[in-house]
């Protein structure tokens, strides 16, 4: 299953670095996806990313922390899927409406990091 450690890798490192490099053009089109596509459909995405990890995890020289990535995707599944009292659309909300430019460039610096990380973990 080390090829879906690669592929993960690669896209957060590719999602990172469009993050960092076209901030606006980015969030614009993370805010046009998430506004289209169903939040129930749209929560199957961590869920089964989560069993891949949790499944792929021996494929890394740190399993116990590729399986702590695979519980908490597990987790942010469940809670979109769930949504208790709306929270995951004020989290978006936040996220497309008010964090700055210089907090999405860290959200990117720190994806490009984890998956820069991940892919040198990969055995």
């Amino acid at each position: 299953m080390a090829w879906f450690l690669y592929f993960l890798s690669v896209a957060w490192i590719s999602i990172g670095a469009c993050i960092i490099l076209y901030t606006s053009e980015t969030r614009n089109t993370f805010k046009s996806l998430l506004s289209k596509i169903n939040r129930k459909v749209l929560s199957a995405l961590p869920f089964g990313a989560g069993i891949l990890l949790i499944i792929s995890a021996s494929a890394s020289t740190y399993p116990w922390l590729i399986r702590l990535f695979g519980l908490i995707g597990l987790a942010k599944g469940g809670f979109v899927f769930v949504n208790p009292n709306g929270m995951y659309d004020k989290i978006v909300h936040w996220y497309t409406e008010s964090v700055s430019e210089q907090g999405d460039r860290l959200f990117g610096i720190i994806t490009v990091i984890l998956g820069t990380a991940v892919l040198s973990w990969i055995v």
